[in-house]
């Protein structure tokens, strides 16, 4: 009876670390922003109110008991709880460094962060939380011994240090549980996505990012891209973000003009995506007519919401005939310019046989190496190989054309191609 007892006592009042600030941004040192910036944020997932006084949080080198934060100096006091240590259910509490409020603050960033509203604001009774928190130091939230029992959290898992979790989000990322009833597992801790790089005592951005992706443009039988021929082009959507997508639609047209937008005259046609749970993926197949000439065929989607637009689109270029040839590009032009969007260029061949020798190399419009992308026995007599837009030397090629060369050295000969490729640059 005991035993059924404690074990209802910990589900009902259990408190969840649910984000963690290790890296603020700013430099290190003494009154320095990464010194005074650090946070650890808990929520009360039970229905009642839990007494936090003497908790303790340790990282592994140091351990802390919880305090009531009374200085009224911390920005808009007055809209956080202060002088208590008293979580109300389905809460927010933050564990701030003690020195949040510093009085000699260098390096700027000074208070940086925007609470949630009624947030509680907690300290501890040492100049830092544990030892001052690092990247890669695992945090454990215990109950007060006064309980009679033990209610425990953890961030990055402290029995297992080889899950690598925690690791660096970036400067100024927080760490955040994306399931607040879900487990201390790398799958349920995500970087944030907010703008401002965390989410103190506020909903976690993983509740609010939606992200819906093209993730890929195939032909179904490529060797039927004959002009005037059906084609079926098969679209395939994922949700690569923390909410459902309940509506969305796609656009499938070919690009005629080479401008990346469905007009007058060019197929287009739309169609509504069936709602999809996160991390769920599906595929829609389109029929179309394959074009004369080389073309592009577009794939964008619209859903309301959708917190990154740049995976929104996709693109694979048309050529009519193409079945004939060993090699071709996923696209006739791409942009490796940072901002996600065509990255890079894939170089799809397709051999008689996978015994021979398959180089493929990226030469300048002077007939210069540039770089070259393979030279071995292929695995496979179909595969893929990318170029990133660097040369062999790491350095960025420039704007321009470029010629994409494949040789093939086999037992019935040798055969070459050529393609041309342009890359592009903002």
């Amino acid at each position: 009876m005991g035993t059924t007892l404690l074990l209802v006592l910990v589900a009902a009042s259990r408190i969840v670390i649910t984000e963690v600030m290790a890296d603020p941004k700013g430099i290190t040192g003494s009154h320095y922003p990464e010194d005074r910036n650090e946070f650890v944020e808990l929520y009360n997932v039970s229905d009642s109110a839990i007494d936090l006084l003497d908790w303790t949080i340790d990282d592994g080198d140091a351990v802390d008991r919880l305090r009531a934060w009374t200085d009224p100096s911390i920005l808009n006091a007055g809209s956080l709880r202060l002088g208590t240590t008293l979580l109300d259910p389905r809460c927010y509490a933050l564990v701030l460094d003690p020195e949040y409020t510093d009085t000699m603050p260098l390096g700027g960033h000074v208070q940086p962060y925007h609470f949630g509203a009624n947030t509680l604001i907690l300290t501890v009774g040492n100049t830092t939380i544990g030892d001052g928190l690092e990247n890669n130091d695992a945090v454990t939230l215990a109950s007060s011994s006064a309980y009679g029992y033990e209610d425990t959290s953890t961030y990055g898992t402290p029995s297992d240090t080889a899950d690598s979790i925690p690791c660096d989000a970036g400067d100024g990322i927080s760490w955040e549980r994306i399931d607040v009833s879900g487990p201390d597992t790398l799958s349920n801790w995500m970087a944030c996505r907010d703008t401002a790089g965390c989410t103190p005592g506020a909903a976690n951005s993983s509740t609010t990012f939606l992200d819906l992706a093209v993730t890929g443009i195939a032909i179904a039988d490529s060797t039927t891209m004959k002009p005037g021929e059906p084609l079926f082009a098969a679209i395939s959507i994922a949700d690569s973000g923390f909410r459902d997508a309940n509506t969305w639609s796609l656009s499938v047209f070919l690009d005629g003009n080479g401008n990346a937008a469905p007009d007058a005259g060019e197929y287009d046609t739309s169609i509504v995506g069936p709602p999809l749970r996160r991390g769920e993926d599906t595929t829609l197949t389109v029929r179309l007519t394959c074009p004369s000439s080389q073309t592009d065929l577009w794939a964008r989607l619209t859903c309301d919401g959708d917190c990154d637009s740049t995976n929104n689109g996709m693109r694979l270029t048309i050529r009519p005939g193409a079945a004939d040839r060993l090699f071709d590009l996923d696209r006739s032009s791409f942009s490796p310019d940072g901002d996600g969007f065509e990255e890079s260029l894939a170089v799809l061949y397709h051999l008689p046989e996978a015994k021979g020798t398959l180089k493929v190399m990226v030469f300048d419009l002077a007939g210069r190496l540039v770089d070259t992308l393979f030279s071995r026995k292929p695995p496979e007599a179909s595969g893929v190989v990318y170029w990133n837009g660097l040369s062999s030397s790491g350095a960025r090629a420039p704007t321009g054309i470029y010629a994409i060369y494949a040789e093939y050295r086999y037992s019935g000969g040798t055969r070459i191609e050529k393609l041309p490729a342009v890359l592009l640059r903002k």
